[in-house]
Formats: structure tokens, sequence, C-alpha cells
């Protein structure tokens, strides 16, 4: 939570990130996380899931395509009540640019592939084996004042080799009369996601 307190006393101006993201993710500090790993994620380490959803593997990191990987999920399999099934497994590979090629199964039945990219309005960073994203403040108003918000994610390998993957959002709350502030906070999560195979035995 120490990482997480530091990295949070500021939000990045909406700015274009594009190549400053483009060199965070060949830092060496980044973590490799190419593998196969189980299509959902299986325990929620810290926090609570939201609704009830809990995120596919493939939709942990951002993706270089956004329409075409949304026509490749879309063609995911579903429940009778029309909610989506996880595949199976996804298989992240390394790309020369730091960025994936994520592969998803049924199986052994290919559902999709897409390239993940971080988009120019998030700031990447790499440290000690975590990669983390953050995007520009956002404003809201409540019947008190105006209230600020961010939020972003980070991942990592555990001694497993299991991913996990931070998501957080850090509010701040003010009154109209003198901006006064009424308190902050910010909500975790942390979900594992289970290596099945490292890179080099598939």
């Amino acid at each position: 939570m120490v990482a997480l307190a530091s990295g949070c006393t500021s939000a990045p101006k909406s700015a274009d990130y594009t190549a400053n993201n483009a060199k965070a993710v060949l830092s060496p500090e980044c973590p490799d996380v190419s593998g196969l790993y189980e299509g959902r994620v299986r325990q929620i380490v810290e926090g609570y899931g939201p609704g009830g959803v809990l995120p596919f593997t493939d939709e942990i990191f951002q993706v270089e395509n956004p329409e075409a990987a949304e026509a490749i999920r879309a063609g995911y399999r579903r429940e009778a009540n029309g909610r989506r099934i996880a595949p199976d497994t996804a298989d992240f590979r390394k790309n020369a640019d730091g960025n994936y090629m994520v592969t998803t199964y049924y199986g052994t039945s290919e559902a999709g592939s897409f390239r993940t990219r971080f988009s120019d309005v998030v700031k990447v960073s790499c440290e000690a084996g975590v990669i983390s994203w953050v995007t520009p403040e956002q404003s809201s108003r409540s019947e008190y004042g105006p209230n600020y918000f961010f939020s972003g994610r980070s991942v990592r390998l555990d001694s497993n080799g299991d991913i996990l993957l931070t998501t957080w959002t850090h509010m701040s709350y003010h009154m109209t009369l003198l901006w006064l502030p009424m308190g902050a906070g910010t909500e975790k999560t942390v979900y594992r996601y289970k290596r099945l195979k490292p890179a080099n035995d598939h």
C-alpha cells in the first residue's frame, strides 16, 4: 500500500504519452509475463470484485486495436443468460517492442488473438518488476461540491509466476464553499491469474 500511496499523490495531466510509454515498456524493470494462464481470475487476493464480474485474463493490458479486440470478445461463448464465458486459457507472447501478442483458447481451439499497446492518455512506468499505468484526473460533482478521481493498474508476477493485477481508484472530496477538502480515499483490488506454463514450455 505504501507504493500505491506514493503513486496516488498526484495524477498525470491529460497528455500524449505515446513516446514515453513506448520507452517504458522496453525497460528491463518491467515484468515479462510471457506464458500460458487460466482464462479468468480464480482468486481475489485483496479487496472486492466489481459487481461480481471478474475480469478475463485477456483484459489485463490495454489493446492496440480496441475495435478488433471487442469483435473477438463478442464472439466468445456465452451462457444461456447471454453472459460471456471466459476462454479456458490466454497465451502471452512478448514482442520486440515490449508489448504482447495475446491468444485465447477454448481447449485447443483458438478463440482469437490481438496485440497489446497502451493508449496515449495513460502514463506507463516500470520499477522493480512492476509495470503500472495511471489515467489523467477526472472530476464529478455531488450535492456538497466537486470530487476528483484518477485510477490506475499495475501488474507483477508472484513467486509462482502467477500474474497479480492491482486496480485502484483514488478520490478526493471538496466543499463548494472555500474549496475545503472533505477527505480522500483509495479503493484497491488485487486479482490473481494462475500461470499454467511458462513461455518456453509451449
